[in-house]
């Protein structure tokens, strides 16, 4: 099992605090609740707090976290085996929230052609030892793409450069007179890089969405309703487009404008059941 706990979310509650005196419990029995959890743990010394982390309001998500009121009994308590509600538990100390969201990788975007690799060097140096910088190839091109990865022998230079701020956030430097984006990147299963992953895919989902309403296959307009958003590229007939007729709503100022296509892009025009633009006098039937 991993020492890190995973988690979807940075954590924001009470067990961001406290960490020297906390420790993560897992493999808990699903009937076991925050009760029984301090209760066990009291007879090592005394508990500040325990919590069994819920699903919801009747299933437990099989792990907990306890926090002791002297960081001193730890030691001693994680040298042990553990059992509770019948069941072996295993018990580790809490990782620290900057243990966590460490880390020795750092991306680097925005890059021009003209900085150099030895530009690079030189500047992410003052920060500390470098062992690697990771360059990604277009395949097609053989040429840098605009992005990299300084691989640091430790960690702390990558919180210095980024002001320990935690992706999506990242720091802007200047190196040369050209501005790059600097961030913190973490492996691919990390809950960040997953919630990174997530965003992105949102943004693809919703940009496919808005190619769809955008699109300029234009057919019948609905009534004298103005229409909006008629078929996208991807269908071929029957998709209709809905718009609202301004004022004074007569069927003769307004028309239709992107309606459904049938397979044959109907232009605009001056009949009711036509895209069209303003009319100045009724439309013919």
């Amino acid at each position: 099992m991993s020492d890190i706990v995973e988690s979807e979310k940075i954590p924001t509650n009470w067990v961001e605090y406290a960490e020297d005196r906390k420790i993560y419990v897992s493999s808990l029995n699903f009937a076991t609740r925050d009760a029984s959890l301090k209760e066990y743990f009291e007879k090592f010394g005394e508990v500040e707090k325990a919590e069994v982390k819920m699903e919801s309001v009747t299933r437990s998500r099989g792990f907990g976290f306890v926090v002791f009121n002297e960081s001193d009994v730890l030691d001693s308590l994680l040298e042990l085996k553990h059992t509770l509600d019948g069941r072996e538990i295993e018990v580790k100390r809490a990782i620290t929230m900057k243990e966590k969201f460490s880390t020795n990788k750092l991306f680097v975007g925005g890059i021009p052609p003209r900085l150099t690799n030895d530009e690079l060097l030189e500047f992410f140096q003052r920060f500390g030892k470098v062992d690697d910088v990771e360059w990604v190839v277009d395949k097609a091109t053989g040429n840098r793409k605009g992005f990299c990865f300084v691989i640091f022998a430790e960690s702390q230079p990558v919180d210095r450069i980024t002001e320990g701020k935690v992706p999506p956030q990242s720091q802007k430097h200047d190196i040369n007179g050209y501005t790059v984006e600097c961030k913190k990147k973490f492996p691919d299963n990390h809950p960040v890089q997953r919630k990174i992953k997530r965003i992105q895919q949102m943004k693809r989902e919703r940009a496919m969405a808005n190619e769809y309403i955008t699109s300029d296959y234009l057919g019948y307009g609905y009534d004298y309703y103005q229409g909006g958003g008629g078929a996208a590229p991807y269908y071929n007939h029957d998709y209709y487009g809905y718009g609202y007729p301004p004022p004074p709503y007569s069927p003769y100022q307004y028309h239709g404008g992107s309606g459904y296509h049938d397979n044959h892009r109907y232009p605009g025009g001056i009949h009711q059941r036509h895209g069209g633009q303003r009319q100045t006098s009724p439309a013919p039937n």
